[in-house]
């Protein structure tokens, strides 16, 4: 049978690649706004929101086969594009606007009152996606690889973007370009209705971002964030957004001075200001006016204990924040002092909007302030310290692509101190303080010491000498973990107790002193799997492959938080197995139902391989993608990588993979090779990235850059060529496409939070292997499903519908000949034989 596909026109690429970037960046956008407005764990949910709106839509087109027909896909697309840029608008606007004080037996209806409001806007764009990936007379992989182009350029454009105008502005410009996509989409199609809707929503949302972008710019009142995790948002000095934080500045005014731990109240009062990150974590910005004596409340700090230790000549202060640790230092008299802040917006704050108030500390005789990551400014860098000082380094904020991996995280980890104790002179001291409380949360404290004693082995120190390493003190509910690759002499020792005591700080570890049982077992290097297991919280040393420090709570707890465990970072756990739990009823829904009803129309034979096929490519780039995204963002070392390297790499190169594709079925031998590359690479990119990531992690940032790039891009263009390849296989099942799509999305919702959960479970290398492993399903299912071609099986198809007659493919050549209206572009048939 002889069957002509004529060419797509120019303008359904554009289309989709524009809706696509549109789509992409609407959900990073909302990642940040629920992460400020609520709290960070909830923003986990967007991708699940991105990924089930998307699963509706695509389940649209399925079931009203009528109305979404072929030669409707243009005017249908700019209608639902239209919408899709309405009601994301909307919806931004109402959650700004609505004071999220709600009582505790309404917050559930609230949340999904905004799934819902949420949830439309992505099923809008499902429908217009759906319609250009499966409406459309096949043309091989090119719409495909628009689509993920799109989504790359939507991933490092957003980054751009929010460095000029603020996330409102943002999200009414991403709107008014999805809305004129679909204008372009119906322009000479004579439907003067959806010409107009388009149109219209298109220039007036660009005008109304035109016109706010100017408000926020003038300093003017302008729409924003109004309530923030239950608090009213006033007072504003100073905000700037990026895509893993919103950094707010207000004033405090003449008040004592602010303390993590302060051992004696202080008598004085100082003016200072406040800063927060996603309106959760703060610190305070201080008056500073060169006069050092005004600044001795900071020796009763514990997080300053190690200078009471020891007193150290060059400082490297890991997290500046609004310069607190820098002037500690100036205080105890340190001659060196590095300071190292990873967020421009933060390090804006101190070297420029409020320089004057806290006195130019980057001018301070001997200060030097850098905006860099930590451990990538130390690898590759020749300085070394007295002391490095880590004090309370958490946002509580969620990167826009890094699932539950924090930028903090990699602070925290057995290689991490590793590379902190290389940095230090002979001697030195690494200090870090964290959250405690010995009554309830023991947690971090016990995972300080487990690292502390892991990385000091890594060092050669003997599990019987560890304690001769290791000194904690506590005030209220700080703890202060001050360790050291040299052991302490008994005259060291003996100087530095008397200092501390004096200070009227509680030692609660040292050469000669125990807290608990625990933390004797952990110190004496008989702590293994058995004994980590036997906690009721997890406070196994976190690594590289397995950065989650913050996450004590175990998974089959699940619902059964105990009060030590309590705190928001863990209550993200019971948030992430709770979208696990709602991701599987959505699966029974979107694909189990269907598969059972069309189970009675077709054998399973020729169901099953494309069902199981479409899920498994879901699953398997979802999970690869957020692993690699995971580590690499480690090794890179700053969480906007994970967006503008990591993502936009796979993305990318999975789109000039499908790009590869043409509109011929693929003969066995090519499909092999296709297959086989993919296993290959998966493989060879799954044994080298710890290897590269040890190798390199002293290396450049941009040699850091082009190495992922390098490791990514090959198998990222191979997994792209998985999706247009099972279209080809399977194009006989014209209506069945649109399901197989939204299999295809409803799995990789899954993924993306079971990725997460298995992380933090089962470590990141672990995650990586199951995804690769699904993609060896999608080989099984190719070969299963030829093989049943071969037997001549899936000619037993039930439904007429499923297979086209003759009238219906000759009435999608005359619709798609429509499709080309422009004189320049003439059709062309791809003759193909089946």
């Amino acid at each position: 049978m002889l069957q002509a596909f004529p060419r797509i026109p120019g303008r359904y690429y554009f289309a989709i690649f524009v809706l696509a970037s549109a789509t992409l960046s609407y959900q990073i956008l909302i990642t940040r706004f629920f992460s400020v407005m609520l709290y960070y764990h909830f923003a986990f949910a967007a991708i699940s929101l991105a990924m089930l709106g998307l699963t509706r839509g695509a389940m649209e087109v399925y079931n009203k086969p009528d109305r979404y027909a072929p030669e409707r896909v243009g005017v249908e697309f700019a209608r639902h594009a239209s919408w899709f840029a309405i009601t994301g608008v909307g919806a931004m606007v109402v959650f700004l606007c609505v004071p999220l004080v709600i009582p505790e037996q309404y917050v559930m209806v609230a949340l999904a009152i905004t799934t819902v409001a949420f949830v439309r806007p992505f099923t809008e764009s499902g429908v217009c996606i759906t319609l250009l990936l499966t409406r459309l007379p096949y043309s091989g992989g090119w719409l495909y690889a628009a689509d993920l182009a799109g989504a790359a350029l939507g991933c490092l454009g957003v980054i751009f973007v929010l460095l000029v105008v603020d996330p409102v502005s943002a999200t009414l410009g991403i709107g008014a370009f999805a809305a004129g996509a679909g204008w372009i989409m119906v322009r000479d199609s004579g439907d003067i209705r959806s010409l107009r809707l388009s149109g219209a929503v298109a220039l007036t949302l660009a005008a109304v971002a035109i016109a706010h972008t100017g408000l926020e710019v003038s300093g003017k009142s302008h729409l924003g964030v109004f309530w923030a995790k239950g608090t009213q948002q006033m007072g504003t000095l100073f905000e700037r957004w990026n895509t893993y934080s919103r950094v707010r500045v207000t004033a405090l005014g003449e008040t004592p001075p602010f303390g993590w731990g302060i051992a004696h109240t202080p008598k004085i009062k100082i003016d200072q200001k406040h800063l927060d990150i996603d309106a959760d974590a703060a610190t305070v910005i201080t008056r500073y006016d060169g006069d050092i004596s005004k600044l001795s409340y900071l020796k009763d700090d514990v997080i300053n204990a190690a200078y009471l230790v020891q007193p150290p000549a060059e400082v490297a202060v890991v997290g500046v924040g609004g310069g607190r640790d820098i002037l500690s230092a100036l205080y105890f008299g340190a001659k060196r002092i590095h300071g190292i802040e990873i967020n421009p917006a933060i390090f804006e704050v101190l070297t420029d909007k409020f320089a004057d108030f806290s006195g130019h500390l980057d001018r301070q005789p001997g200060v030097s302030l850098v905006n860099a990551e930590a451990r990538s400014y130390i690898n590759h860098s020749s300085d070394r310290y007295d002391l490095v000082q880590i004090s309370l380094i958490d946002t509580w904020a969620a990167t826009a692509a890094g699932g539950l991996t924090l930028t903090e995280n990699r602070l925290y980890t057995v290689e991490a101190w590793d590379d902190f104790y290389r940095s230090l002179k002979p001697g030195g001291l690494l200090s870090v303080s964290r959250w405690f409380d010995p009554a309830v949360h023991r947690g971090e404290f016990y995972r300080l010491v487990a690292i502390a004693a892991s990385a000091l082995q890594r060092k050669g120190v003997p599990a019987t000498e560890l304690a001769q390493h290791v000194v904690a003190l506590n005030v209220g509910n700080i703890v202060t973990v001050i360790t050291r690759p040299d052991a302490f002499t008994i005259a060291q020792w003996q100087g530095a107790r008397t200092r501390l005591l004096a200070q009227g700080f509680e030692i609660l570890l040292g050469p000669d002193v125990a807290f608990d049982t625990i933390t004797s077992t952990l110190m004496s290097g008989k702590a293994d799997a058995a004994f980590f297991a036997s906690l009721p919280e997890n406070v196994t040393p976190s690594t590289d492959d397995n950065p989650f420090f913050f996450y004590t709570t175990r998974f089959r707890n699940f619902g059964r938080v105990s009060a030590a465990a309590a705190t928001n970072n863990n209550a993200a756990i019971n948030v992430t197995l709770l979208l696990i739990m709602v991701s599987l009823c959505a699966c029974v829904y979107y694909i189990i139902t269907p598969f059972v009803r069309l189970a009675k129309r077709m054998p399973l034979s020729v169901l099953t391989p494309p069902v199981a096929y479409f899920c498994a490519i879901g699953m398997g780039f979802m999970l690869i993608e957020i692993s690699q995204m995971q580590r690499l963002m480690v090794f890179l070392g700053h969480p906007v990588y994970g967006l503008a390297v990591v993502l936009f790499t796979i993305l990318l190169f999975g789109g000039l993979g499908s790009a590869t594709l043409g509109a011929d079925v693929p003969r066995r031998a090519t499909v092999v090779a296709r297959v086989a590359a993919l296993l290959t690479t998966l493989v060879v990119a799954g044994l080298l990235t710890p290897l590269l990531t040890t190798w390199a992690r002293s290396e450049a940032t941009d040699m850091r850059i082009l190495l992922s790039v390098l490791l990514l891009a090959p198998p990222a263009f191979c997994m792209g060529m998985m999706f247009p390849l099972g279209l080809s296989t399977w194009r006989r099942h014209a209506e069945l496409l649109p399901f197989f799509w939204s299999a295809n999305g409803i799995t990789s919702m899954f993924a993306s939070v079971l990725g997460m959960a298995l992380s933090i479970e089962f470590g990141i290398a672990n995650t990586y292997a199951l995804g690769a492993c699904f993609y060896v399903v999608c080989a099984l299912m190719l070969v299963g499903s030829r093989q049943a071609s071969r037997l001549g099986l899936s000619a037993d198809l039930a439904a007429p519908s499923i297979q086209p007659t003759q009238a219906e493919l000759a009435a999608n050549i005359r619709t798609a000949e429509t499709l080309a209206v422009s004189p320049a572009v003439p059709a062309r048939a791809n003759e193909v034989i089946e």
